[in-house]
């Protein structure tokens, strides 16, 4: 059994440093996609950007708000965002935070 558990200390600056991120898969896994968590705090927000592969957010914790192209929703723990590929798309605290969510995606 290996469980993992996101570790503030332990993650990396990722997106222009506006977001603290941490890889969640084991290493050596063959999987057909990629994870990492993602993490903001104090109201903060993600560099908004876009790439080539479809990507699934699963917030784990705290509440915020996702935008994905021209539309924007509130979004909490339990809740499952579809991001299609080439969409803009970015997350802000809308708390003190924490916000923590995993992020997989899928290479094209």
């Amino acid at each position: 059994m290996n469980i993992r558990r996101f570790v503030k200390d332990k993650a990396r600056k990722a997106h222009q440093d506006t977001i603290l991120a941490e890889d969640f898969l084991p290493a050596g896994l063959s999987a057909p996609f990629k994870g990492a968590y993602g993490y903001l705090e104090n109201r903060s927000s993600m560099e908004g950007h876009s790439h080539p592969a479809v990507e699934i957010y699963v917030v784990m914790k705290g509440r915020g708000k996702v935008t994905v192209g021209e539309e924007s929703a509130e979004v909490e723990a339990g809740e499952v965002v579809e991001i299609p590929a080439n969409a803009y798309h970015t997350m802000t605290c809308s708390d003190g935070g924490p916000l923590l969510w995993a992020a997989l995606w899928w290479p094209q």
